[in-house]
């Protein structure tokens, strides 16, 4: 529905111009790269608190009422930013607010998906939701290719303010979203029960755990490829070159995912293609020109692209209907899990290796996620 499209692509804009606008406001603060990864953890740990919940909200709910209030919190995040760009402590309650409408905002689109596809189809419809997902992507790097007049970094102030025009259409995108009706709350135990229920599942905490640090791979290109650039003196232009073509090539993957896993099954893809993603991230922290780079972050982002739609349409097969929001937000869970250890991690990492080892180590983490795919359902 032309409603869930334009939801979904406003989303990744806003999000993919924020946080790395966010990351070059630190820089000219003059912050360190662990500041820069504990601010990917600020996007990812506060939310993570709201995930079950947020399931169980959409589910009771509906995904349009779920919608208008992540639009809601996106708005806000968007006009403190603006207003606090030169202000840490307004860029912390920014990022802070934008993690939680993330959150609401996917969440609503994921259960919308889930509930209007057919079980056999569904790794093709997770895959057309995520490439939509993908031009986002594509699209909101573009806001921070904009140079600051007399200066090398991007142009902030442009950037805040188009991410706040961003926000307002996907507060009234989300409005329009037509889902599925308002159900009657339940006991709060039935929620951790349906977690509880779908963990003892045969390979699910694997399948979570792929998610959660092929996901994380990608929020470490969002902080420390910028770093990567500050720290070599590249143009502010080369990294957002990196960013919209590893979108670009995840489109590509995601594209032709279902029927790529109804040849080769769902677990040799995946483990294929997060050992290449592995070795193509490790291999962006080399000194390499600007095209070198941006061929690493294509392939990167042609690999990286189907683990996110695979994972989503495994899942959803496990549910039963009315739980499907649920059990998406089990996975968004895992998912933030990843995105606030892992640059914690890798943030203390960097005090001694800079961005190049931050890469390395979060490759590392690609190869256990490789892993971890191997318990996923073979069938597409």
């Amino acid at each position: 529905m032309p409603a869930l499209v334009a939801h979904a692509v406003l989303v990744q804009v806003l999000t993919y111009a924020f946080r790395p606008a966010t990351s070059y406001a630190l820089l000219d603060a003059d912050a360190s790269p662990a500041v820069l990864g504990a601010f990917g953890a600020i996007f990812a740990l506060p939310a993570l608190a709201l995930a079950l919940p947020s399931g169980r909200l959409v589910d009771r709910w509906g995904e349009r009422r779920t919608a208008i209030a992540g639009g809601v919190l996106l708005v806000a995040a968007s006009v403190i930013a603006l207003a606090g760009l030169e202000s840490i402590a307004a860029l912390v309650l920014a990022t802070l607010l934008l993690g939680c409408g993330h959150l609401l905002s996917v969440v609503a689109e994921q259960a919308l998906v889930a509930n209007r596809s057919r079980a056999g189809s569904r790794d093709s419809a997770f895959g057309m939701y995520t490439l939509v997902v993908s031009i986002g992507q594509v699209v909101g790097p573009l806001l921070i290719a904009i140079p600051e007049p007399g200066g090398e970094g991007p142009d902030l102030g442009i950037a805040f303010a188009a991410s706040t025009a961003v926000a307002v259409g996907v507060l009234v995108s989300g409005a329009l979203l037509r889902g599925i009706p308002s159900l009657p709350v339940e006991d709060p135990t039935g929620m951790l029960r349906t977690a509880s229920g779908l963990l003892r599942r045969r390979g699910v905490v694997r399948a979570l755990l792929a998610s959660s640090l092929s996901l994380a791979s990608v929020d470490i290109t969002l902080t420390y490829w910028p770093a990567l650039g500050n720290e070599a003196g590249m143009a502010p232009w080369v990294i957002s070159a990196m960013l919209m073509t590893r979108s670009l090539c995840t489109m590509l993957s995601r594209a032709g995912l279902g029927t790529a896993t109804r040849l080769f099954g769902r677990r040799r893809v995946m483990v294929l293609s997060l050992a290449l993603a592995a070795l193509a991230f490790a291999s962006t922290a080399l000194p390499l020109g600007p095209f070198g780079l941006i061929v690493l972050a294509g392939v990167y982002g042609l690999a990286i692209g189907v683990s996110q739609p695979v994972t989503m349409s495994w899942l959803t097969d496990l549910a039963p209907a009315g739980q499907r929001g649920m059990t998406l937000s089990l996975r968004l869970a895992g998912n933030r899990i990843g995105q606030s250890a892992v640059p914690a991690a890798v943030g203390l990492l960097a005090a001694g290796t800079g961005a190049g080892g931050v890469l390395v180590a979060t490759a590392g983490a690609l190869l256990v996620a490789s892993w971890s795919a191997l318990a996923l359902d073979q069938e597409g």
